[in-house]
């Protein structure tokens, strides 16, 4: 068996070397520590002028996903492989899936796992991820593991990054779907087309490759995003889909808000293309949604006996912070947010707009500085507001700034009335704040409950 690594401390004799760079590494450097240790074979991305390693350029990382299958006895063939890819919903339509498969597979006949933002997730057992999509080798490595369980299909959430660096590159897909486009991400993808180019190809060069391996992938767009729209007029073998069409049965779903919808129609349209061959109807499928428990983190409530409703929600994007403050209109609303360090600074003012004109009052606190200086960030929310206050686009008339942000739940909390509504938005489900390069265990529910007391 051939044995692949990107980390020359992983080298024994025979191995296949990877000299990569890294966000911190570059593997080029390392090249002679590997054939110390006995490497076959070294592939890079640079010419170096060496004759005892391969140029690849931008082929290497393709290579190293290929080859990364082939060590684990490529898996992904004989999985049941869904890509779930977009800017929003990603998580709750890989949740929705793997619900759905489970549901309707009972007896054993499908067996989903599930792999993203929240971890990766088998039979009841849930392990971290460190990136919404692992690196190849990690992925590989995972697809044996679950397969070997007994996993009959995985679903898992691609992100822009996976994409462009080829991270996915190796996998076998059956089904694809592009749920939307916005502004996001814009410290790594110059361009929103650029952006969009990252996400279109699991629907164009994944897709060829896949047909390779003898799968027939089946692909979805979302026909009422304006990108959804491109793909499936650029891409022939894309199947457009809208939610404003609606469907043909009456459904039930507890998801909170009626935004959810694009995320459950996405959901129906792959689920119900996999299980028609083996006689399950749409209805059934449909049927299914009832039961569904929810998404930890994704505008979960915080029971209590205040007669106030609090939702603790991911949304850490301008569009997902709008579609959820929207989803609430008619109520006062108390907001919590912030954004976080070293990340696309552009949506920061956006983010601070947004929120002053759907909420009644607003609270500006720390989400994960990293190691940006948080005053700085809040700085630049608030600029925001300001703007939307002083051009009378504000709803709110209220806001202030308090750092610490289990102070500021504090206090969103205390001055929350029976009938109103506080949302803590951008964390969700993690359990950590990150100051610099250090991980604080902080969990948004948690500062809510032990305020609620």
């Amino acid at each position: 068996m051939i044995h692949v690594t990107a980390n020359s401390k992983e080298v024994r004799p025979g191995s296949i070397f990877f000299a990569l760079q890294g966000a911190k590494f570059d593997g080029h450097s390392f090249i002679d520590d590997a054939i110390r240790a006995g490497a076959s074979k070294i592939y890079c991305e640079r010419d170096l002028g060496r004759s005892d390693v391969i140029p690849l350029g931008d082929r290497a990382r393709k290579k190293l996903g290929e080859l990364a299958s082939e060590m684990y006895g490529n898996p992904t063939q004989k999985l049941v492989m869904i890509g779930v890819t977009g800017t929003s919903g990603k998580t709750t339509t890989s949740y929705l899936i793997e619900h759905l498969l489970n549901e309707c597979g009972s007896g054993g006949n499908f067996r989903c796992a599930r792999i993203g933002t929240n971890g990766a997730h088998f039979d009841g057992k849930l392990a971290d991820t460190i990136n919404t999509t692992p690196d190849a080798l990690s992925l590989q490595k995972w697809f044996k593991d679950v397969l070997d369980q007994g996993a009959t299909h995985v679903v898992m959430e691609v992100s822009s990054h996976a994409l462009q660096q080829d991270r996915v590159w190796g996998i076998a897909w059956d089904a694809a779907v592009f749920l939307n486009l916005s502004p996001e991400h814009l410290d790594y993808h110059p361009t929103l087309d650029q952006y969009f180019e990252a996400k279109s190809r699991l629907f164009t060069e994944h897709f060829e490759f896949s047909k390779k391996q003898g799968k027939h992938p089946k692909l979805f767009a979302n026909i009422d995003d304006e990108y959804g729209r491109r793909l499936v007029q650029e891409q022939p073998q894309v199947k457009g889909y809208s939610p404003q069409a609606g469907v043909s049965y009456p459904i039930q779903c507890p998801l909170f808000g009626a935004f959810q919808m694009e995320n459950i129609l996405a959901a129906l349209q792959i689920v119900t293309a996999l299980v028609a061959p083996f006689g399950i109807a749409s209805d059934r499928v449909a049927k299914a949604l009832a039961t569904f428990p929810g998404v930890p983190g994704r505008m979960e409530a915080i029971p209590n006996t205040r007669g106030i409703q609090v939702f603790v929600d991911y949304a850490h994007k301008p569009e997902a912070l709008e579609k959820v403050l929207s989803a609430i209109q008619g109520n006062h609303i108390i907001t919590v947010f912030g954004c976080g360090g070293d990340r696309d600074k552009t949506k920061r003012p956006v983010m601070g707009s947004i929120a002053a004109r759907l909420s009644d009052e607003l609270i500006l606190t720390s989400d994960n500085p990293r190691t940006e200086d948080p005053l700085v960030i809040l700085s630049e929310i608030e600029a925001g507001v300001i703007h939307a206050i002083e051009n009378h686009r504000a709803k709110t008339n209220a806001y202030r700034v308090i750092p610490d942000r289990a102070q500021a739940i504090q206090e969103a909390i205390r001055i929350a009335k029976p009938g109103e509504i506080v949302l803590i938005a951008g964390k969700g489900h993690e359990t950590y704040q990150i100051f610099g390069t250090e991980k604080r265990h902080f969990d948004d529910r948690e500062e809510a409950r032990k305020a609620l007391v």
